[in-house]
């Protein structure tokens, strides 16, 4: 997850933006406790703030999450790696 975190740090490295020149992101979360610092970062605006626009979406499992990210459904995905996950990306090569 913190992974995650920094990967979407690094985009908003990038440099500041202007409200209407927001950088839009996907990212796949989990309505769990563990995606806590993605809610308590999109509640606060820290992302805004950075020149993000996140959009969450919501998934039931890991491997859902998995599958989205290696397909480019979504951008980011908050979870841990699973066997799925690193079965589709080997296959993505």
């Amino acid at each position: 997850m913190f992974a995650g975190l920094l990967a979407i740090a690094a985009i908003a490295a990038i440099g500041l933006a202007r409200a209407d020149d927001l950088l839009k992101a996907k990212v796949g979360v989990l309505r769990l406790s563990s995606s806590a610092p993605v809610f308590i970062a999109q509640d606060k605006g820290y992302f805004r703030d950075a020149g993000l626009d996140i959009e969450l979406k919501f998934f039931d499992a890991a491997q859902p999450i998995a599958v989205a990210t290696t397909s480019g459904d979504i951008d980011f995905g908050i979870t841990a790696f699973t066997a799925g996950f690193i079965t589709l990306r080997a296959r993505a090569r």
